[in-house]
């Protein structure tokens, strides 16, 4: 869904460039998350896009949720570990 609309796809790859410069950029709105999600991680696109990762050592992340907040926040507690969903 993320892939078939122009203007958002473009403003996530934004998003990603700034989090890959600097993932504490304000821009992001980069924050833990808590609860069943509690060592995951989500940034903002859009005031509803939300990219969900996790942290795999030291210096990478693995992306798991691209969409919307609502729908990005119902991630499995244990996503695999090859999950990238993109979610509207």
């Amino acid at each position: 869904m993320i892939t078939q609309v122009p203007t958002i796809r473009k403003e996530v790859e934004q998003c990603i460039q700034w989090f890959r410069n600097n993932p504490s950029d304000t821009r992001l709105r980069n924050h833990a998350l808590h609860k069943k999600l509690a060592d995951k991680w989500a940034f903002s696109v859009t005031d509803d896009i939300r990219i969900v990762y996790e942290r795999v050592g030291t210096n990478a992340v693995r992306f798991l949720a691209i969409g919307g907040h609502t729908m990005v926040y119902r991630l499995p507690a244990t996503p695999s570990t090859r999950s990238l969903q993109a979610t509207g």
